[in-house]
């Protein structure tokens, strides 16, 4: 409707259909909006608009697709990213949550307070303990608390990131 509000605005010249072209597009009527002469908001609007159902199609498509990631739903995204409020609002709850679910899939979790850790090294005698990271020190070293030292003196070590893991596969 702003697209043909607009056509007719050009054609009869008349400034309040302009501004009325740009609301409704989405724009501000600027006088910038109101020059006929290209590139105007209401022009450039437009044509952001005339993208809209390709860019569903698209990402509907990538979505579709067995075994999408991120990657693969990003690289189409990059493309339409100056309308994504438009074409995100058009998206499905479903759509739009798979594309949140496939962010967060894509960063690998990291080792925080709160996490259940082994030792990293298969021939350290830690390799099978089980520890809860009880305090980030900073600069990448954590404290953690082990399992089989709660009833003696020590209770807690300090730990390197990239010394640990997920103790078997928890909190992935």
């Amino acid at each position: 409707m702003g697209m043909a509000l607009k056509n007719l605005a050009s054609a009869m010249n008349n400034s309040q259909a302009l501004e009325a072209a740009a609301i409704i597009l989405g724009t501000e009527p600027t006088p910038c909006a109101m020059v006929e002469d290209p590139p105007s908001a209401i022009a450039y609007r437009a044509e952001q608009l005339e993208m809209l159902p390709q860019a569903i199609s698209d990402i509907r498509a990538v979505l579709a697709k067995p075994g999408c990631t991120w990657q693969d739903y990003w690289a189409v995204a990059q493309e339409y990213e100056v309308i994504k409020a438009d074409y995100w609002a058009e998206l499905t709850t479903q759509e739009t949550e798979l594309i949140a679910a496939l962010e967060i899939a894509s960063h690998p979790p990291v080792i925080q307070v709160g996490s259940i850790v082994a030792y990293a090294d298969p021939y350290y005698t830690l390799y099978n303990a089980r520890g809860e990271v009880v305090e980030d020190l900073g600069e990448d070293e954590v404290l953690v608390a082990w399992d089989h030292w709660k009833n003696e003196g020590k209770k807690t070590s300090r730990y390197f990131r990239n010394e640990l893991r997920f103790w078997q596969g928890e909190n992935k």
